[in-house]
């Protein structure tokens, strides 16, 4: 973490009025406590902003009144801001999407995000494209494309499917499957009322399903079985891969056209960061009175209370960490709200937040595969990983942060992953990251490296995580020499409540 303005005489300098006016890194301070204010924090915001016209403090009182006016100042929420803002900081159990059928009020929380459904619409669109101009045989009649949808839903991507064929002019034949019941009255309504029919509608679990079937022959019709040549699903969860996609994909990959075979996502990895949380740590100690798995379950969570610990610097003419604003950007402090507060004439030079350190994992890729063995075991899904974090400062790590980054087709991904999210997918809200806590957190020195052992581990039933952080000095003062190890986690191991396959 990243040292905070220690007193008011470093936390402020005087601006071209030789008024008092805090520093760019105390200003992000005041940024991020301002953004969630508490109910009775909202409720004083909102008197002040209503006598603000009229309040006018004396200079005694100026670094309060600028305070204020920063405070009842703060930028509008963004819109993803404004539909997360009641999920900050919850600890939410994963979804068991195999073992459990989702109510709809899961599913209509999900197809809230137009981000996600407009990028799969994308990747469905070129991928149709190129199969029309790479003239690709198809697995359907009249050369139409094959298309399956599996784990349909109440049919989102079935729509976005459909409309990506009519927008590239390639006919498909579409098939969704579905196993959830309750879903699947709501697809069939769907198919007669807005669909047109066009959709092959198939009740079951995708690992058990044998493929698109017709009635081939005159005489003596039998039913035979053609391959796939797009598969859709969406499948992910927080951590890339902790929602099974892997196992359910085992299932239908063997279907597909073994030569031009499409999976969309066509790969996806999962990535991570240790991180300082205590307002979480607090929430699961307290849980784990009467939960002892509590500090062994990986929770999914809007992180909001927390900081990096392993980060790197925005290096610019003005030092680590700042970066100049041009004075078109500024945004001037209105003088008619405090006597004497003028805007800031001179150069302006921002703190931006530091560049968290991301790590991945492991990776998933699919495409055309041959069915696995009968009764063989899930060990190629298994992974493994041991990441280094360099850390700056002194910090206490309190667990860590999953994220993860998915290409659906190549030129369309997605990503949680707060490098490169805001390019990739911005204002994409389907997917909170993912929290593996420490049971006890682990205090670290300035310079020091945090190393993290991370295992996805699977007995045929279930697929669960283990993970461990240990801490190493690279300090010869502090530990004696380099290498030296300060200290180690409890292994943590969620095969309590792993996910059921």
């Amino acid at each position: 973490m990243d040292p905070l303005p220690g007193n008011l005489s470093t936390a402020f300098q005087a601006d071209s009025a030789v008024l008092p006016m805090d520093t760019a890194r105390a200003q992000d301070v005041i940024d991020a406590f301002a953004a969630a204010p508490t109910p009775a924090e909202a409720q004083a915001n909102e008197t002040r902003r209503r006598s603000s016209k009229t309040s006018r403090p004396k200079d005694p009182l100026a670094h309060l009144g600028y305070l204020r006016w920063f405070q009842v100042n703060q930028p509008p929420k963004t819109e993803m801001e404004a539909l997360t803002v009641g999920y900050l900081d919850y600890l939410q159990a994963p979804l068991q999407p195999l073992t459990d059928n989702l109510e709809s009020i899961t599913y209509e929380v999900f197809e809230q995000d137009p981000v996600k459904y407009d990028l799969y619409e994308e990747a469905i669109f070129k991928a149709l494209k190129e199969w029309h101009e790479q003239g690709k045989p198809t697995s359907g009649q009249s050369q139409q494309v094959v298309v399956a949808v599996v784990g349909a839903g109440r049919g989102p991507l079935v729509t976005r499917a459909l409309r990506a064929s009519k927008v590239s002019k390639v006919p498909i034949e579409i098939w969704a499957l579905e196993k959830n019941p309750n879903a699947y009255i709501l697809l069939e309504r769907h198919n007669a009322q807005v669909w047109g029919n066009e959709v092959n509608l198939v009740k079951s679990d995708m690992r058990s399903w044998k493929g698109p079937a017709r009635y081939t022959g005159n005489e003596n019709p039998s039913l035979s079985h053609y391959p796939i040549d797009i598969v859709i699903s969406e499948l992910l969860g927080s951590f890339a891969d902790n929602e099974l996609s892997p196992e359910c994909l085992d299932g239908i990959l063997p279907l597909l056209n073994p030569i031009h075979g499409i999976s969309i996502p066509q790969s996806y990895s999962a990535w991570l960061t240790p991180i300082s949380a205590p307002k979480l740590h607090s929430d699961i100690s307290l849980r784990a009175v009467t939960d002892a798995a509590a500090h062994n379950t990986p929770y999914v969570v809007m992180l909001h209370s927390f900081d990096y610990v392993s980060t790197k610097s925005h290096i610019s003419a003005y030092g680590p960490d700042f970066v100049s604003m041009p004075s078109s950007e500024k945004e001037p402090r209105p003088s008619s709200e405090y006597a004497g507060v003028t805007a800031v004439e001179d150069a302006v030079h921002i703190a931006k937040p530091p560049i968290p350190t991301v790590r991945q994992a492991w990776s998933f890729h699919h495409g055309p595969s041959a069915p696995l063995p009968y009764g063989s075991s899930n060990s190629h899904n298994v992974r493994h990983a041991r990441l280094s974090f360099d850390l700056r400062h002194r910090a206490v790590c309190h667990g860590l942060a999953g994220y993860f980054e998915a290409v659906l087709y190549p030129g369309v991904e997605l990503s949680t992953n707060p490098l490169n999210m805001d390019q990739k997918s911005p204002n994409m809200m389907s997917w909170f990251p993912i929290f593996f806590s420490l049971k006890t957190p682990l205090y670290t020195p300035d310079h020091s490296t945090l190393t993290v052992s991370m295992f996805r581990a699977t007995d045929n039933r279930k697929v669960w995580y283990e993970w461990m952080v240990e801490s190493w000095s690279s300090n010869p003062v502090v530990a004696g020499g380099p290498g030296f190890r300060l200290g180690v986690s409890e292994l943590g191991n969620s095969r309590e409540n792993g996910c059921m396959m």
